[in-house]
């Protein structure tokens, strides 16, 4: 009988540890070979770009010659121009006569450039060669390197063969004129080949000197796409800048290089801003003297461009604005705990190449044109859609917080449901009926306990019941309510962050520091974590009949990361997203903070919109780019009022942008908050804001009433601090930022004030 007992306890013992190690393997096979299996490839997300409706350019052309190059397309504006050595292109408008270059071909003028910028300045497309592991890249232009090329004639433009023997690579271009005005420029991926085993692409640069101008030869500016966007004069800068302007399309890649180390005052607080991210893949350069311009939109491989934006006296005496593609870079490799490392090269990041460049002329030769150029160009794509623009005043807040208490987390409420439903009776006796409301924090544990997957309200705040209601009685009352959440963070602390976060090519965590109280470190989820957690949250909400959601994070960060031994690429993350995104809004309102462009189709607003740019030395002006192409489209909300230093000046700038006040709240003196994750919230109970809410609603409402549904035209600033928007109806808007009266079309602006004329 013990005999046999001792055998059914074997027994048992063994199948015990046969399941152990059958789920260890399973766990080990999703950890190490997620590659293989949610790994995704060039194929899976290749983009297709619908071409325009417009006609190629293919209409039979002369044998004209112009500069040296040869006439290669032609419509009822534009010619185009070829010189095939350096693949070297000019575009001239047929009524003004009007050249735009893409290479200098002065010898003289390039007499005291060096030999790499030399090469640089005189060809039409350009690559900056990965050799073994070297951090800098070559740049290698097409006559300096000995590169073969070979052209043939297509409909509308050309097809080039580019071969560098001495570098055993090359890729084609294709270059097309199409009868609206445009101009593309196409690197198909499968084109591209890399024999050498130490020699690779590391960027390209597709005509980088289209437009290009010498000192302050010509009058005009280049336009970057920073925060709204910005100008840089093309005048004599006088050798005042060493560099200029160079920042990545849709913001840094978190997942390839070194972390920067933040100058902090006290360990703890950072002590100057970042930089605004550049939210449309789009950049330009306009001649004013000559009524001729292009904007550039970039429409495959966006995700791995960098918008330069170089004036004169930085490398040579030319002003030129580019994008570059990233083909590969390098990285850091730890190989011990002890500090040792090696550099490594990522593999080819693979993706087609293509800019259509949209030129404009004569009186849409300036920045409004640009923007207005851009706004029917994502129209005409279904790139973006006519959305409801009625005026709402954005009120969020902060539900709660925790702070550090003995052994454990003690809650800090600062708004309730209840006192939400107070502040919107008290707005609604004042006349504030028009509401869009974000309810940050409303979780469990508050707004670090990420991720969200359900309707797990923080009692402390009132719990799920009272939460619903108030979502009922919002909808009931017009207020458009949204649940806030980060869908790309997770808080180590609040969840289970073992698997499905991110790793970068060193294949070691990505960790976001805080240097904040209470929790310090927050990861990233993948996105396909990212798409399973918002999905599961979708399908919770639904459950409750709450269908409005605002999101942050998988809307604007983009980065490279690692599978297993797979590297997935920015290209991947942002076909995730946009998978995420499409599916979620199929039966969720979304809310997006500050979405990058390629996401605008998927939100009802556009939240956080920045009203001017990062104000860098080599700029010169900022423009309401963005506020141009969107107004009358879609809805844009401002950064917080309540965060404003100069809170005159900036009601202005929501004047002349179009874009919609918004105020982050509490109901408690915010000093509750000093020992919480949400110490940064200086200023922001509403007793304090309430007077200033119901000014702002009153004056931006009527503003908007005058110019509901309608599109700015024109944007100008005028002399002394004014400034005159247009719009299509016929309504014109000055804004006086000076501090004195100031005149202009009869009509007199009070010192920072402005005046509605019709």
């Amino acid at each position: 009988m013990e005999t046999k007992k001792k055998l059914k306890r074997r027994v048992l013992t063994i199948v015990i540890l046969i399941v152990i190690l059958v789920a260890a393997a399973a766990i080990y096979h999703v950890v190490t070979n997620s590659g293989s299996s949610d790994s995704l490839s060039f194929a899976d997300v290749e983009e297709q770009i619908a071409e325009p409706v417009a006609a190629l350019s293919d209409k039979a052309v002369e044998q004209a010659t112009l500069e040296g190059h040869t006439l290669v397309a032609a419509n009822d504006t534009y010619e185009l121009y070829l010189y095939e050595p350096a693949l070297s292109i000019l575009v001239r408008n047929k009524k003004t006569g009007a050249v735009m270059e893409s290479t200098v071909r002065d010898e003289e003028s390039l007499a005291k450039v060096n030999d790499t910028w030399k090469g640089f300045l005189q060809s039409g497309v350009v690559v900056e060669l990965q050799e073994d592991t070297n951090t800098m890249q070559k740049k290698i232009g097409l006559e300096s390197s000995g590169a073969r090329v070979s052209v043939e004639k297509i409909p509308g433009g050309f097809h080039a063969r580019l071969d560098y023997p001495s570098y055993e690579l090359g890729f084609e271009v294709e270059v097309k004129l199409y009868d609206d005005g445009s101009i593309t420029a196409y690197i198909p991926e499968n084109s591209i080949y890399e024999n050498a085993e130490n020699k690779k692409i590391g960027n390209i640069y597709l005509f980088p000197l289209l437009g290009n101008t010498k000192l302050g030869e010509v009058d005009g500016y280049m336009f970057v796409p920073d925060g709204n966007g910005a100008l840089i004069y093309l005048d004599d800068k006088e050798g005042r800048f060493d560099s200029g302007y160079v920042q990545k399309v849709y913001g840094s890649d978190v997942g390839v290089g070194e972390s920067y180390v933040l100058s902090l005052l006290w360990s703890q607080y950072e002590t100057h801003n970042d930089p605004e991210q550049i939210l449309a893949p789009v950049y330009g350069m306009v001649h004013t003297t000559d009524g001729m311009g292009y904007l550039a939109v970039i429409e495959n491989g966006e995700e791995e461009a960098s918008i330069y934006a170089t004036p004169n006296g930085a490398y040579s005496d030319y002003n030129w604005v580019t994008a570059s593609f990233r083909k590969s870079t390098t990285y850091i490799q730890p190989t011990s705990n002890s500090g040792g490392s090696v550099t490594k090269v990522t593999d080819r990041i693979q993706y087609d190449i293509k800019i259509r460049y949209l030129f404009v002329e004569e009186e849409e030769a300036d920045y409004a044109g640009l923007a207005k150029r851009y706004r029917n160009y994502l129209l005409e794509k279904g790139e973006l859609s006519q959305k409801e623009d009625e005026f709402r005043i954005r009120l969020d807040f902060l539900g709660s917080d925790v702070e550090n208490w003995m052994l454990w987390k003690k809650a800090v409420p600062v708004t309730t449901v209840d006192n939400i439903r107070e502040i919107y009776d008290d707005l609604e006796a004042r006349g504030v009926t028009d509401i869009l409301t974000q309810y940050k924090g409303w979780q469990d544990g508050g707004i670090c306990a990420l991720p969200v997957t359900k309707l797990d309200v923080d009692s402390s705040i009132g719990g799920r019941k009272s939460l619903e209601e108030l979502i009922a009685d919002s909808k009931e009352q017009g207020i458009d309510f949204y649940l806030y959440t980060d869908g790309i963070r997770a808080n180590p602390e609040t969840g289970n962050t073992t698997f499905n976060t991110v790793k970068k090519m060193d294949k070691r965590l990505y960790e976001e520091e805080e240097y904040k109280t209470v929790y310090d470190t927050f990861v990233f989820w993948t996105p396909q974590k990212s798409y399973e957690n918002l999905m599961t949250l979708q399908k919770n909400l639904a459950k409750k009949d709450i269908h409005e959601l605002a999101l942050g994070g998988v809307c604007n960060t983009l980065f490279t990361y690692t599978l297993g031994d797979t590297m997935q690429t920015r290209s991947v993350s942002k076909y995730l997203y946009d998978r995420t995104l499409e599916e979620l809004s199929g039966n969720t309102q979304l809310l997006l903070e500050t979405p990058a462009a390629c996401y605008w189709k998927y939100t009802k607003a556009m939240t956080d919109m920045p009203t001017a740019d990062s104000n860098y030395i080599y700029t010169d002006q900022s423009v309401p780019f963005l506020s141009i192409a969107l107004k009358g489209i879609m809805p844009m909300y401002s950064d917080y009022v309540n965060f404003e230093a100069n809170e005159r000046e900036y009601f202005l700038k929501l004047v002349e942008t179009g874009i919609y006040p918004s105020f982050y709240l509490t109901w408690e003196d915010p000093s509750a908050l000093i020992y919480t994750n949400s110490s940064d919230v200086y200023t922001s109970q509403y007793s304090v804001y309430k007077e200033q809410i119901v000014r702002y609603y009153e004056e931006l409402k009527a503003v908007n009433e005058a110019v509901a549904g309608s599109y700015i035209d024109e944007h100008e600033q005028l002399a002394n601090g004014l400034v005159k928007v247009t719009y299509d109806n016929g309504v014109t808007i000055y804004i006086n930022y000076s501090d004195k009266a100031l005149s202009t079309d009869g009509i007199t602006v009070e010192a920072s004030d402005y005046v509605i004329g019709r």
